[in-house]
C-alpha cells in the first residue's frame, strides 16, 4: 500500500516536468527573439514599398523610423523592431501657409491606396461642375489638379491624391475676357464703334463689362457683356427708360 501512495506524487512531478518542458519550448523562441538589424528593416520596407531609403533610425522603444522616397512623395514609416510589421506610414506634402510660401508638413496617417479621378470628382462635387482634372507627378510630390466652374467662376483646386483634402484653392482670374474682346463683342452686336468701357465685379456675382457703342446714326448704346461667357446680357439705348432685351428686333 505504501508503494502506491508514492506513485501519485511521483506521477504529478513527471507530468509537471513535461508541461514545463513543452511550455519552455513553445515560448523560448519569442523570449529569445532579437531586434531586426537596420539592413533587415530596410529590405522589408523596400519589399513592401518600392523606393529609395533616405535614412533609418531606431528610437528608444522597439521601433524603427524609416524615411523613404517613393514615386508619389517622401514617406515616414514606423516599423516594429522585432516583427517587421509596419505600424504606420505618413506622407510629407507641400502646403501653402498664409504667407504664400510653400512649407513641408506631415499629414496624418495616409491611406496606402491612391484615390481615382472618379472618387476625387465625387469629393469635390459641391465645389462646382468639373471641367478638367489631371494627376500631377513632381519630383518630391504628387497631387490632383482640378478646375471647377460654379456660377460662371472657375476655380483651380489642388488635392491630396490619397485623402482628397484640398491643399490649395485659386480663382482662375485669367478666364475673364479682356476689354478688347468685350468691345469687339459689343460692336458686332449693335453694329457700331466702341467708345468707352467699364469693368464691374460685384461681390458674389459674375463680372461684366459695360461697353458704350456709338452708331452711324449718332445714337449711343451701352452693351453689358458677361466677363466669362461673352454673352450680351442687356443693351441700353440712349434716352431709353428701360433695358432692351437681347433678342428685341428694335435693336
Amino acid at each position: 500500500m505504501k508503494s502506491r501512495r508514492w506513485l501519485v506524487p511521483v506521477g504529478l512531478i513527471v507530468v509537471f516536468g513535461l508541461l514545463s518542458f513543452v511550455g519552455f519550448q513553445w515560448w523560448a523562441p519569442s523570449l529569445s527573439a532579437e531586434n531586426l538589424t537596420i539592413e533587415e528593416v530596410n529590405q522589408i520596407a523596400k519589399d513592401k514599398y518600392p523606393g529609395t531609403i533616405i535614412k533609418t533610425t531606431k528610437n528608444d522603444g522597439e521601433e524603427y523610423q524609416i524615411e523613404m522616397q517613393l514615386e508619389t512623395g517622401v514617406y515616414q514609416i514606423r516599423m516594429d523592431a522585432k516583427s517587421g510589421e509596419v505600424d504606420s506610414i505618413k506622407r510629407k506634402i507641400l502646403t501653402k501657409e498664409t504667407s504664400g510660401h510653400a512649407t513641408e508638413e506631415t499629414t496624418k496617417k495616409t491611406p496606402h491606396k491612391q484615390l481615382t479621378q472618379k472618387e476625387i470628382k465625387e469629393r469635390i462635387s459641391a465645389k462646382g461642375d468639373l471641367e478638367q482634372i489631371d494627376f500631377v507627378q513632381e519630383k518630391d510630390n504628387s497631387y490632383y489638379k482640378a478646375v471647377v466652374n460654379k456660377n460662371n467662376e472657375k476655380t483651380t483646386l489642388i488635392l491630396d491624391p490619397y485623402t482628397g483634402t484640398i491643399i490649395d484653392s485659386t480663382k482662375v482670374a485669367d478666364s475673364i475676357i479682356t476689354e478688347k474682346e468685350a468691345i469687339a463683342i459689343a460692336e458686332k452686336h449693335v453694329k457700331g464703334t466702341g467708345d468707352d468701357t467699364e469693368f464691374y465685379q460685384p461681390p458674389n456675382q459674375t463680372p461684366y463689362y459695360l461697353v458704350e457703342v456709338e452708331l452711324e446714326d449718332d445714337r449711343d448704346a451701352v452693351v453689358q457683356v458677361d466677363g466669362y461667357t461673352k454673352e450680351v446680357k442687356t443693351v441700353t439705348w440712349e434716352d431709353d427708360d428701360a433695358d432692351v432685351d437681347d433678342n428685341d428686333d428694335s435693336k
